[in-house]
């Protein structure tokens, strides 16, 4: 049987998917990085039939779905008083749900949020300095900005499950309509 209407029309859809996570990326403040570049998609057959698979940088789940905190006190500072540090994310149906991670599972790199950290206030300009106006060490912003992020978690954006929920909401209204251009053009007449 041919596929060429059904494959282009789930490259179609995994454009989409991509485009709009990207768009969902940039409107949530965190676009023009490394992540936005990472998405990507690929249209695969196996013996099931087809699939389209997403990929993209591996935390960027993280930012998607977020990471459920400790819970704390936070003594001082902007983010004080006490939390529970449950975070949710919306998934591509349309669901609440909390996140499957949290901090402090023991599967990521030992130290590794310091080097995010680190990436992250050179890129956002945070560098602590001097009267003098020199550089200081980032080691206390650092401490500083973990412990928040250990006692509340991060929040899900959605960026990924609001794409999909919308690339999912037009995919099922054309799907068919592409299946049947394949069938007919694998027809033939017999006279």
């Amino acid at each position: 049987m041919k596929t060429e209407n059904l494959e282009r029309y789930l490259n179609s859809f995994g454009k989409e998917v991509v485009k709009n996570a990207r768009k969902n990326l940039s409107k949530a403040g965190k676009g023009g990085g490394k992540l936005e570049q990472s998405i990507k998609f690929q249209v695969v057959t196996d013996t099931d039939g087809f699939k389209v698979q997403f990929y993209m940088a591996d935390y960027g789940t993280f930012v998607d779905k977020g990471v459920k905190g400790a819970g704390g006190k936070i003594k001082s500072g902007k983010h004080k008083g006490t939390w529970g540090g449950r975070r949710h994310y919306i998934t591509w149906q349309g669901k609440r749900k909390d996140s499957p991670y949290k901090f402090g599972s023991g599967k990521g790199k030992k130290n590794g949020i310091y080097k995010g950290i680190g990436s992250f206030i050179r890129k956002k300009g945070l560098q602590p300095r001097s009267e003098g106006g020199q550089f200081m060490t980032t080691a206390g912003l650092k401490i500083a900005i973990v412990k928040v992020l250990w006692t509340k978690g991060i929040h899900g954006i959605s960026f990924f499950q609001k794409s999909l929920m919308l690339g999912m909401k037009q995919f099922g209204k054309d799907l068919l309509s592409n299946v049947k251009e394949d069938i007919i053009a694998g027809l033939t007449t017999v006279k």
